[in-house]
């Protein structure tokens, strides 16, 4: 989760992505969903409260978790408008500024970006202060370390070639369906015509 979260915002500091703002929004959209996961891992993390470590490293916490959870409309951007393409539970489509103004979330890229520093910033001292669970988990999963076999093409040529190949089929496709006889109904009669098609060849 750390470094997803500063990975994102290594990204918005690069000049490339400040120049380009559909990618700006794409990076800041990535990152609300990280805020998501990350306070649903906090949650787990409040339920071993009961450890007087634990506790105090919540109160130190606090101030990020504050700032991050007073946006209480991140999980409905999230499963509305970022994971479920602008359609709710029921799977009924929703306007993006009803999604805002019916909640509260942060519409500006200066606010996104603070709640992922804080948000790391949290995790950061969790990690320090309770260092050696951290690299105890650390060591146990490595011992279920599994290799993942490629899958896919691994290069952009390949990619390339993939993608013509593929565009060349839908072309096909397109000439095919728009010059097969079609059913026309002239004064309630049934007759078959042959339309012209108006594909570019």
């Amino acid at each position: 989760m750390e470094t997803q979260l500063e990975s994102a915002l290594r990204a918005l500091n690069g000049k490339e992505l400040m120049a380009n703002g559909d990618l700006e929004w794409t990076v800041c959209n990535h990152i609300q969903i990280l805020l998501c996961s990350f306070l649903d891992e906090w949650k787990i993390f409040e339920s071993f409260g009961e450890d007087e470590r634990i506790r105090d490293t919540l109160k130190i916490a606090a101030p990020a978790l504050d700032r991050i959870r007073a946006w209480t409309g991140l999980e409905r951007v999230r499963s509305t408008l970022l994971v479920h393409n602008q359609r709710d539970k029921e799977g009924n489509p929703v306007n993006t500024w009803d999604v805002f103004n019916s909640n509260k979330i942060p519409t500006a890229y200066a606010e996104t970006v603070l709640l992922a520093r804080l948000a790391v910033l949290a995790i950061r001292q969790t990690r320090r202060r309770h260092y050696s669970e951290f690299h105890l988990a650390a060591q146990r999963l490595t011992q279920y370390h599994v290799t993942i076999k490629p899958q896919g093409i691994r290069t952009s040529q390949e990619a390339e070639s993939a993608f013509q190949a593929t565009r060349n089929k839908m072309n096909e496709l397109v000439r095919r369906v728009s010059t097969r006889p079609r059913i026309r109904v002239l004064n309630g009669h049934v007759s078959r015509r042959r339309l012209e098609s108006s594909t570019k060849r």
